[in-house]
């Protein structure tokens, strides 16, 4: 099992409706065809003083990095892009993969 998240640094101006998309538009896309599960979005605390913006992450559950990979090709791309074309500079994000260790 592979953790895929995304952090998420959202300028004040623009924060409500990037939570908002990420809640409507976002998180079904990327979820539709199955390979991505277990979804959660949550607010990194501690925003820095003089901050302009909060930051976010984003996790979903796959079940491998190749899988990972094909979905990506199918439909992260995509979203990558129209992350950029709704918000542009506006946010900003970068992507960790996580395999979780059995404790």
């Amino acid at each position: 099992m592979i953790i895929f998240n995304t952090t998420y640094h959202v300028a004040d101006s623009r924060e409500r409706e990037f939570i908002e998309w990420v809640k409507s538009s976002y998180i079904p896309k990327a979820v539709q065809c199955g390979t991505l599960t277990q979804p959660q979005f949550t607010l990194i605390m501690g925003r820095e003083e003089g901050s302009d913006g909060n930051s976010y992450s984003l996790q979903f559950h796959a079940p491998s990095v190749d899988a990972l990979e094909v979905w990506y090709r199918r439909t992260g791309a995509a979203l990558v892009a129209e992350i950029e074309r709704q918000f542009g500079t506006h946010v900003a994000g970068f992507s960790t993969l996580m395999q979780k260790i059995e404790i």
